[in-house]
């Protein structure tokens, strides 16, 4: 999805004056998720199960729990259960629950939004999120110390723009390929952020991304920003990084 490069850039220089003292940029704080997840709860079923609002989730079979947790989002025009289906080999590698949500419409609210001037948080997606998560919790037992929040393009934007606003919930956040995100409202420097941008997309501007994170620095969080020679994909190299440092992990095979 092509964005307006001016919002982009204005996003990215709002970041770039943050101060590491308190919230970076003005306009309405994101929604709190009151979904938690806890380690005593029942085992999930393993292979694939479905959640209210479209979701997916996915427990290894031969993991046990308490496990922890990515949550997948997608970009625009995604489709959950291929980007699930994509990342249940990690899944078994790595011993974790993957669950792979639905936007409301084609695209997260809040790029939609933040396109035409609205409020950014106008809209069900973040609610339709915590139902997701509070359906899953009710269902698996899931370490909290490890709720990681990752998304690519558009969903790589909705991950960096409710994530990091949700530290309580989500100790990590993997932005692949962003384009843009809404008013950081919280630092939380055990929060872990790891951003990765082709040096070659032509979908979203690499310039902008080096920015957002190069703010995000600036105000204070704990970030990793690795460009590659690539454009607008995941790449695998990058998403094996992540994955290790996320879930504190070694010797994961691309």
């Amino acid at each position: 999805m092509k964005l307006n490069p001016a919002l982009l850039f204005a996003c990215a220089a709002a970041l770039s004056g943050a101060a590491s003292a308190g919230p970076p940029m003005t306009g309405p704080p994101a929604p709190q998720l009151k979904a938690r997840p806890s380690a005593t709860g029942p085992a999930l079923a393993a292979g694939e199960t479905a959640l209210v609002n479209g979701a997916i989730a996915y427990r290894p079979p031969s993991a046990a729990g308490p496990l922890p947790l990515l949550v997948l989002l997608h970009g625009a025009g995604g489709y959950p259960p291929g980007f699930l289906q994509k990342m249940e080999p990690v899944a078994d590698r790595l011993g974790i629950i993957l669950v792979a949500p639905h936007s409301s419409d084609r695209t997260w609210d809040l790029i939609e939004n933040m396109q035409v001037g609205d409020s950014p948080w106008h809209g069900p997606d973040a609610r339709r999120l915590d139902q997701v998560l509070a359906d899953l919790f009710g269902r698996a037992a899931v370490d909290p110390s490890h709720v990681v929040l990752l998304g690519f393009s558009d969903g790589a934007s909705y991950a960096l723009s409710l994530g990091l606003s949700n530290p309580r919930l989500f100790t990590s956040v993997i932005a692949l390929s962003p384009g843009m995100m809404a008013p950081q409202w919280r630092v939380d420097r055990r929060q872990r952020i790891f951003i990765a941008h082709g040096r070659s997309d032509t979908v979203l501007p690499f310039a902008g991304t080096e920015d957002i994170a190069e703010g995000l620095v600036r105000a204070g969080d704990n970030v990793r920003f690795r460009p590659f020679d690539g454009g607008h994909q995941i790449d695998p190299s990058s998403l094996t990084e992540a994955l290790e440092w996320v879930f504190d992990r070694s010797g994961l095979q691309q």
